[in-house]
């Protein structure tokens, strides 16, 4: 199927977001009374609670594509979009250069932080833990991932694009979340299987989404801000004037 195939590439680059891989891992880590069940809970919230959303989106999207497309092609639809795409651009060169710079200083730094994200593990998967902890850490993770999610937006897309009956989308939606939380089940399950002796693979994937989050955000931002900026009549005039065509 022509859609499925556009859809597993983004599906993959889910798989390595905060909500899907980052957290997880950080749950598995937990040094001590690890309600492992309550790992896989958590997955299992967040991928339904992207499902639902998508399942949203692919209801109205249809309803307002066109004059979404009017308002968009208007005078004023233009500029906003250019200043849309601009703010993501300055946005991802913030993250990129002026927050980097912020962090390797040690500035703006909160004592409290680790604490609190301590305690948000222990009320999600510690030995103390509740059903209600891991229902707000995933709902707060796929909240905070919203303006983010860019690539679920995309294939949300595709699938209305696609035509198929609603049923196929639905199917291969909840396929695609099926893939986005699949490296974390496995991760799961193959702590249950290994112990400890998983922990310093664990640790190296812990170290390698922290030294790498802050520059794939900005690299998102970015793109997806010159993307954005790149399609608007602004821009082509303002290219245009710069190489005095």
């Amino acid at each position: 199927m022509d859609a499925l195939g556009q859809l597993l590439p983004l599906a993959l680059l889910d798989t390595v977001s905060v909500s899907t891989l980052a957290i997880p891992v950080w749950f598995l880590l937990t040094p001590r009374g690890l309600r492992v069940g309550n790992v896989y809970g958590y997955l299992l919230i967040v991928g339904a609670g992207y499902l639902a959303l998508g399942l949203l989106l692919l209801g109205g999207l249809s309803a307002v594509r066109e004059p979404l497309a009017d308002a968009i092609a208007s005078p004023a639809g233009d500029t906003a979009a250019a200043v849309a795409g601009g703010g993501l651009l300055l946005l991802g060169l913030y993250y990129g250069f002026v927050k980097r710079d912020k962090d390797d200083r040690g500035e703006g730094s909160d004592g409290g932080d680790g604490g609190r994200l301590t305690r948000w593990r222990e009320s999600a998967v510690g030995s103390r833990s509740t059903a209600r902890g891991v229902v707000t850490v995933a709902l707060v993770a796929v909240a905070l991932e919203i303006t983010t999610m860019f690539p679920y937006l995309a294939a949300v897309d595709i699938l209305d694009r696609s035509r198929q009956p609603w049923v196929e989308q639905a199917a291969l939606l909840a396929l695609y979340c099926l893939v986005m939380i699949g490296p974390a089940v496995l991760a799961t399950l193959a702590h249950q299987i290994a112990g400890r002796a998983l922990r310093p693979a664990l640790n190296r994937i812990d170290r390698w989404i922290r030294r790498n989050a802050r520059e794939n955000t900005a690299w998102l931002f970015g793109v997806v801000g010159f993307l954005t900026l790149s399609t608007t009549k602004l821009y082509e005039h303002g290219m245009n004037r710069l190489t005095g065509e």
